[in-house]
């Protein structure tokens, strides 16, 4: 994905304390979807001078991005690339804006550009999707990454493939916390006890903020932490980290009976 990173000086009205994004086919207009090629437009509107992170979903693999920007005095930031071949699959991007989540969510494929009428041929590899076909410059191969494989974000930053046979304890446990945070297992299990819970959660989600199932998962996650008090390690029996993160939370939302739900997370935390 190559990128060119823009802050667009046009005049526009902030939204709030509901920052909005939109991803625009800058090739084709008129195209609700996109392809290898296509160039595209990301506007991000929101309050004046707040800063902003995405976190980029490739294939089932994230990141949870930094600071890669902020908004302009009329709160506005923007940024053009081009999707190349190496981007053809499945994409999520969650922005942030001054620590609240933009809407919408956005989710898009990148698919080839394959002639209409043309031979093709697609195939699942079990980890990948593979389409050959013709293209207007002549037959192409088409494939979704695999976990080696790197990718690039929307601010032009290399995410490093992942080899899960060389993976360490700590790259495993923080895969396995993620998934906690992002999806809704039946049943919470964390390997984490007490303030190591919230420390590593933070760790993971940096500068980024949480949807509200997302915010409720953390919350299960951290009350199952410390739940049983006996099993928490000395060194991690003092909540620091973890209420640190519920602060943080609680001045990410602004539903109340989200607010209600993590303020009494913390008495929890401290009555334990």
């Amino acid at each position: 994905m190559r990128l060119l990173l823009t802050l667009t000086l046009v005049v526009a009205s902030a939204i709030g304390q509901s920052p909005v994004v939109q991803l625009t086919n800058v090739t084709r207009r008129s195209a609700n979807n996109f392809q290898v090629g296509d160039r595209f437009e990301i506007v991000i509107t929101g309050v004046a001078s707040q800063p902003i992170s995405v976190r980029t979903t490739m294939h089932r693999r994230t990141d949870w991005g930094p600071i890669i920007g902020w908004t302009d005095s009329n709160g506005r930031w923007s940024t053009t690339g081009q999707f190349e071949k190496n981007d053809f699959g499945d994409w999520s991007e969650v922005w942030t804006v001054g620590g609240k989540l933009a809407n919408p969510a956005v989710h898009f494929s990148v698919g080839a550009p394959c002639l209409k009428g043309g031979n093709g041929f697609a195939q699942s590899t079990g980890c990948c999707m593979v389409l050959s076909c013709e293209t207007a410059a002549g037959p192409q191969t088409f494939a979704t990454p695999s976990d080696p494989d790197p990718f690039r974000t929307p601010d032009g930053r290399l995410i490093h493939g992942r080899v899960r046979s060389s993976m360490t304890a700590e790259q495993y446990n923080a895969e396995t916390m993620q998934y906690l945070i992002t999806s809704r297992p039946k049943h919470t299990v964390a390997h984490q006890f007490g303030d190591e819970a919230g420390a590593l959660i933070t760790k993971i989600i940096g500068v980024n903020a949480l949807s509200e199932d997302e915010v409720r998962n953390v919350l299960s996650i951290i009350r199952t932490a410390f739940e049983k008090p006996d099993r928490i390690p000395p060194e991690a029996k003092a909540p620091s980290q973890t209420l640190l993160l519920l602060r943080k939370l609680v001045d990410s939302t602004d539903q109340e009976d989200l607010k209600r739900e993590i303020a009494e997370t913390i008495a929890f935390v401290q009555a334990q």
